[in-house]
């Protein structure tokens, strides 16, 4: 897995993941609005807890199971679940 981070022309930091880096370079060559954005840094070893926060997944196919967070799950309702009340 690939990561890395890029500016838009606003000067939005935004960081992304892919498999591959072509699909990270393909993904900032074609802005949401027709702009580029640049890329600013690639990173070798991102901490797992900023992997699953912050970093988007711009790769082919579904998020991988590694940047994603685990949550409980409650079977009687039929969905994740947190207990927020304290």
């Amino acid at each position: 897995m690939k990561f890395a981070s890029c500016k838009d022309i606003n000067g939005t930091i935004e960081y992304i993941a892919a498999d591959e880096e072509h699909e990270i370079e393909v993904y900032c060559e074609n802005g949401v609005l027709g702009s580029e954005k640049e890329l600013l840094a690639w990173y070798t070893n991102p901490t797992p807890i900023m992997v699953s926060h912050h970093f988007k997944w711009v790769g082919k196919g579904k998020r991988p199971p590694q940047m994603q967070i685990s949550r409980p799950f409650d079977y009687n309702i039929g969905k994740p679940h947190v207990d927020n009340s304290f």
